[in-house]
């Protein structure tokens, strides 16, 4: 049930996938805290392909952002709410990719701001 709050558009973003690019895409979840957010992402050059916040006075707060690399991996951060500290994450690849999203996440885990 938990799960549900998180990930909100997983399954309208699988199906878009698949229906404009004619994928069908292996996932992981990350069990790890990391500490990623979509501003590091954006900073990073990774594509943003849909996002979802909040605007307040002082910023935006992602709850949910998806971003594509450029080795067409797809990484899904989702919040419940923006009172969380780290985002549960999701990547999204094809299956002949499995050497590389194994690479990709170990180097995730390493990834932090002012890398």
């Amino acid at each position: 049930m938990e799960e549900q709050q998180y990930f909100k558009k997983e399954n309208e973003f699988l199906k878009f996938i698949y229906d404009t690019e004619t994928k069908f895409l292996s996932k992981s979840q990350v069990l790890a805290k990391v500490n990623i957010t979509p501003e590091l992402l954006i900073e990073k050059k990774y594509k943003l392909e849909y996002c979802d916040f909040k605007l307040y006075n002082d910023g935006i707060v992602f709850t949910d952002a998806i971003f594509r690399n450029k080795s067409d991996i797809l990484l899904y951060l989702s919040k419940k709410d923006d009172l969380e500290s780290f985002y549960k994450i999701k990547v999204y690849f094809q299956s002949t990719q499995l050497d590389e999203v194994n690479f990709f996440i170990k180097n995730l885990l390493k990834l932090k701001n002012g890398d």
